[in-house]
């Protein structure tokens, strides 16, 4: 590859990359190009590579693939460092620099970095790769999604967890008090918090957090003999949808409970990203019935989650969840709870004959296997 380093510089090379990007060059320049023979930058070499993938012609797909795969992680991080860079080239090496530090710097605070590329780092990068993400909070918060990202990736450690809580409670605190000095005297700022704020930080459409909400059998919790349930409860009649769904992703056990048999699909959904959930009360919600479908099969499709037996046999014996989840777990089942479900006219009936069939295979050969000795 004969690319020059730094930015392009001067119109040849702008009426090259043009010229081949819209389809106007001949074979032998775009074959050039394919092999990085021509005078460009880097940077502008490789955002041709990837152009040329597609090529009419097979003999330059076939280069510019060899030549892609030919960039040393030297190469790449000085194709990363131009400012020019194309963000689908950023885009493209996301994957990779969420697994290397280094490059992942230069992603992370590159002013071409498009959401997705950020999004690649925050949902697939390592926890040295989140710091960066974390570290650059004026992206963060003007990319929509990212945080929703961060807060779902495995790799994130306790304490970038309370940093991401940190930033998400400074901005809507920032932003609350702005609008109500805008707004005047009177005005409670814990009020000022819209739907339109949080989708900031949710991967939603605002129609979902203007959905209707309302908490199902709420009146355990009105009259709750514990007061701080009560007390819990009558705060959360008070905010609005968006202030409901941040309190979900960052509230105490109280609030965890009762937000999450939100009939707002949103807000119940987030109580499931708050990282201070514990494996009992996850065990409690897989056992509820009256949530909504969609938050037993978030539980059922989480993979730490699935490894707790409670967990999964909650799941199974749930009327609610969905049989294309529990039917997952039907064979990991032990006899007893087997038995059980099997005569169970509350479950599915698809899952009561399983469990059944499941139960009779297993002693049939329990049986079998005892005569035989």
């Amino acid at each position: 590859m004969s690319g020059t380093g730094g930015a392009a510089s001067g119109s040849g090379s702008g009426v090259i990359l043009e010229r081949i990007l819209s389809g106007g060059a001949p074979l032998p320049v775009r074959s050039a190009a394919a092999r990085g023979a021509l005078p460009l930058p880097r940077a502008t070499l490789t955002r041709l590579y990837l152009h040329l993938r597609n090529d009419a012609d097979e003999g330059v797909r076939a280069e510019a693939e060899s030549s892609l795969a030919q960039l040393t992680p030297d190469v790449l991080l000085e194709v990363l460092s131009d400012r020019a860079c194309d963000p689908l080239v950023l885009e493209h090496f996301a994957g990779a620099a969420a697994r290397d530090e280094r490059l992942a710097e230069k992603v992370a605070f590159h002013p071409n970095a498009n959401a997705k590329a950020l999004g690649v780092l925050a949902s697939q990068g390592s926890a040295s790769v989140l710091d960066l993400v974390l570290t650059n909070q004026e992206r963060l918060l003007a990319t929509p999604g990212l945080v929703d990202r961060l807060s779902t990736n495995p790799a994130l450690r306790a304490d970038q967890t309370g940093r991401l809580l940190d930033l998400i409670d400074r901005f809507f605190q920032g932003e609350a008090k702005r609008v109500a000095e805008q707004a005047g005297p009177g005005v409670a700022p814990a009020e000022t918090v819209e739907a339109e704020d949080v989708v900031k930080f949710l991967d939603v459409d605002v129609g979902e957090l203007f959905a209707a909400s309302e908490i199902t059998d709420a009146e355990e919790f009105a009259t709750s003999e514990n007061p701080v349930v009560r007390s819990a409860y009558k705060r959360i009649l008070t905010l609005n949808v968006a202030q409901k769904a941040i309190l979900a992703m960052k509230g105490g056990r109280e609030e965890r409970i009762i937000l999450v048999r939100d009939t707002n699909k949103i807000v119940a959904l987030s109580v499931l990203k708050n990282a201070r959930m514990t494996e009992g009360e996850v065990e409690m919600i897989a056992a509820m019935r009256n949530v909504s479908d969609e938050i037993l099969r978030n539980v059922g499709i989480n993979r730490e989650w699935s490894q707790n037996y409670t967990v999964v046999a909650n799941l199974v014996r749930n009327p609610r969840t969905p049989p294309s989840v529990s039917t997952n777990f039907v064979a990991r089942l032990n006899n007893k709870d087997l038995k059980m479900i099997g005569g169970d006219r509350n479950v599915p009936e698809i899952i009561r004959k399983m469990a059944k069939r499941t139960f009779d295979l297993r002693t049939q050969k329990s049986e079998t296997s005892f005569r035989k000795k």
